[in-house]
């Protein structure tokens, strides 16, 4: 078989596509350890805070990052505090910038 020119290109894709989805699976996964780390499901597996189960489909990654970071900026812009009726509002957690970006890909993975 004789190699030819476009065999590298479509080799390196392809790696570049697996490595891609090889990151985002490790994000998805940490994130959901994070989430069950700092016991977010006590309250949202609890009936106490919403579920999140289809979290992904409803805002993208961004504004869950942000509402993670500063849940009363979400609050202002939306116009609603809590966002879901008969909740609590959201506490700020205590976590770190890398343990909310986990999170986020976690969560906005939630479809």
């Amino acid at each position: 078989m004789k190699i030819r020119p476009w065999h590298g290109v479509a080799l390196v894709v392809w790696l570049g596509a697996c490595g891609a989805i090889f990151l985002q699976n490790y994000r998805v996964t940490e994130g959901r350890k994070t989430f069950e780390g700092l016991s977010c499901p006590s309250c949202h597996l609890a009936g106490g805070a919403p579920s999140l189960e289809h979290v992904g489909n409803k805002y993208d990654r961004a504004t869950i990052k942000e509402f993670i970071t500063n849940p009363d900026a979400v609050y202002a812009r939306k116009g609603k505090r809590p966002l879901n009726a008969g909740y609590v509002t959201m506490p700020k957690p205590k976590a770190t910038p890398h343990e909310i970006e986990m999170i986020s890909y976690f969560l906005a993975a939630q479809q």
